[in-house]
């Protein structure tokens, strides 16, 4: 297979800010089913905050390597829709992506480039009419279902620079010599706070640190939530990879009033 995603498993994957109370979603996956009838459609989420285009970043960053090689992964978080920002697709991997350009694949990238970024200025490939608050629907989708079906990038629309890619700003992990320490970027259902801080940025032993987050203080990174007993706090890389604070059958963020933005710091047991 060839890394620009020129080989498609069929799959669309879906990442939305509309909720399930209005009939948007159902209208995505209508536009996305005109085009072919034979997509498989998974819904990764729709439950993004409105218009968070930072936490619909880390849940695509969470989600798409698990997808097969060749899957076109469709984000739609768009509080920019009728203004300039333009519209994108971009191969990566061997999967490809179609998104508004307001950096809604910036942690799947993180310092790397597209292998080919386009936007999408080809109208055949659009709805017939296109609304001008709803390029969801009426771009994106069609768009999708057309790469999904085996159509090229160079097809659908005008290749750009890659570097030209809107970025948000990463979220920085500082190393420092007696500390290292990232914000909580993200949390989840459960009340985990998860974190970019990775295993490599951690020199000392897990079994010798302390991990602090307000005023959550733990002593050592277990390996599973069900090394501590319940109730008990605790931190652990999660499936995301980054270092996350938890509660075994409880909620982190509840019980310690932990918010996005928050520091985690970890530092050696002395």
């Amino acid at each position: 297979m060839t890394r620009n995603g020129d080989v498609r498993s069929g799959i669309v994957s879906l990442i939305t800010d509309f909720g399930l109370s209005d009939s948007y979603v159902g209208q995505i996956k209508a536009s996305l089913l005109a085009v072919s009838r034979t997509l498989q459609v998974v819904d990764v989420t729709h439950q993004i905050p409105a218009q968070d285009v930072a936490e619909a970043a880390f849940q695509l960053a969470t989600a798409w390597n698990a997808f097969p090689p060749g899957t076109v992964h469709l984000v739609v978080v768009d509080p920019g829709v009728g203004t300039p920002r333009r519209p994108i697709a971009f191969a990566f991997e061997g999967h490809l992506f179609v998104t508004p350009d307001n950096g809604l694949a910036s942690f799947v990238l993180r310092e790397q480039q597209p292998e080919q970024l386009v936007v999408l200025d080809r109208p055949a490939f659009h709805r017939p009419s296109v609304s001008k608050t709803f390029h969801g629907r009426d771009i994106f989708a069609p768009v999708a279902a057309h790469l999904a079906s085996g159509r090229a990038l160079a097809e659908v629309g005008t290749e750009v620079p890659p570097q030209s890619f809107v970025r948000l700003p990463l979220p920085a992990v500082e190393r420092g010599e007696r500390v290292v320490r990232g914000p909580v970027v993200s949390i989840d259902h459960f009340g985990n706070c998860r974190t970019l801080i990775r295993p490599e940025d951690i020199p000392w032993p897990r079994d010798q640190v302390w991990v602090r987050c307000g005023s959550a203080v733990v002593r050592r990174i277990e390996e599973t939530y069900g090394s501590v007993p319940e109730e008990h706090t605790l931190a652990l890389f999660g499936s995301h990879g980054g270092l996350e604070i938890a509660v075994r059958m409880g909620n982190a963020a509840r019980a310690w009033d932990i918010t996005p933005g928050m520091f985690v710091e970890v530092f050696p047991a002395e």
